[in-house]
């Protein structure tokens, strides 16, 4: 499932303000078996118990999920390096190397810069945002982007609230600016 790794600025998570420090909420876990595609740093997963005592991440919120949004991505080399070059040759160790993902948690104070929404929309401040999941190859460009279509308070969860909005970083890459927020959907 690892295709080629993406240049560090062209996904990506970018927290402007409220990290790091000893307050700041991380969590770090594997990407779920079920997942068919690449998630790249900057989208929004969950976690969820894999039958197995394990706890692993999806894509995208639902219902009552806790948003994370992910540092890094599943094919960053941290996370899906072999260590070894194609012929066997010893490269050099991941810093993960048990494939763990890691994320900061949306009930922290962060204002956070990503390059993971749906760049057809326009954004306001004050707009709220969400998530769609999806495992599904067919899902890879939807589930975890940021959005603010569809969202109803109080039955849609809420992961962020858009700050200063959309705009071109300094890598020439469109992002949408949004302070993390929780906000749970209905339960089901």
């Amino acid at each position: 499932m690892a295709a080629a790794p993406d240049l560090p600025f062209e996904h990506g998570l970018d927290i402007k303000k409220g990290w790091f420090d000893m307050a700041s909420l991380d969590y770090s876990a594997k990407l779920s078996g079920s997942v068919e595609f690449d998630v790249p740093r900057g989208r929004v997963v969950h976690l969820e118990h894999d039958g197995s005592g394990n706890d692993v991440f999806l894509p995208g919120v639902r219902d009552t999920d806790m948003a994370i949004f992910l540092l890094n991505g599943s094919t960053d080399a941290d996370v899906a390096n072999p260590g070894t070059t194609a012929s066997g040759r010893f490269m050099h160790q991941a810093v993960a190397p048990t494939g763990k993902l890691s994320g900061v948690v949306a009930t922290g104070g962060y204002e956070i810069d990503s390059t993971e929404f749906d760049d057809s929309r326009s954004y306001a401040p004050g707009d709220l945002l969400t998530a769609a999941t999806g495992t599904a190859a067919n899902a890879a460009a939807t589930a975890g982007v940021l959005t603010n279509a569809s969202v109803t308070l109080y039955t849609t969860p809420v992961v962020g609230v858009v700050s200063s909005g959309k705009h071109v970083n300094h890598n020439g890459v469109n992002t949408l600016s949004f302070w993390s927020v929780y906000l749970p959907g209905s339960a089901t």
